[in-house]
């Protein structure tokens, strides 16, 4: 029997890999943040991101990881938010805010510029002939 270790991605040390790959004191610390920021969410429902990390002392990055994968939802804490991908404005759900997002779909629905060269799709196709009758 094998045992799978790994190191902690947030502290460096090994552990026995597991589902949430964490160490057990790195996964006991993010459930202490997340349990303080739903219990101050509790109390105040329209905080915003950053009053949340004020108030709990939990880093930005993290509260945007605990929005991102659901574990905050940021459709019942209508304050939650975290950055774009593209431009970093703020959004509530998804990878880009509305405006990006917009941005992309024109950009997938313009015309292709006539200057630059169209792919072509070149097929072959073989030509058999069958012969029904022989010539001596």
């Amino acid at each position: 029997m094998t045992l799978l270790v790994d190191y902690c991605p947030k502290c460096g040390t090994i552990f026995q890999k597991n589902a949430r790959n964490l160490c057990s004191s790195c996964s006991s610390q993010m459930d202490n943040h997340l349990n303080r920021c739903m219990d101050h969410l509790w109390m105040r429902p329209r905080s915003t991101t950053k009053e949340l990390a004020e108030a709990t002392g939990v880093s930005l990055t993290e509260l945007h990881t605990f929005i991102k994968s659901g574990r905050l939802s940021s459709s019942s804490y209508s304050n939650l938010t975290y950055p774009c991908e593209s431009c970093g404005h703020d959004t509530r759900s998804g990878r880009l805010c509305g405006s990006c997002m917009g941005v992309f779909r024109e950009a997938g629905k313009s015309q292709p510029d006539p200057k630059v060269p169209a792919r072509q799709l070149i097929v072959k196709t073989t030509t058999k002939m069958m012969y029904t009758s022989r010539h001596r």
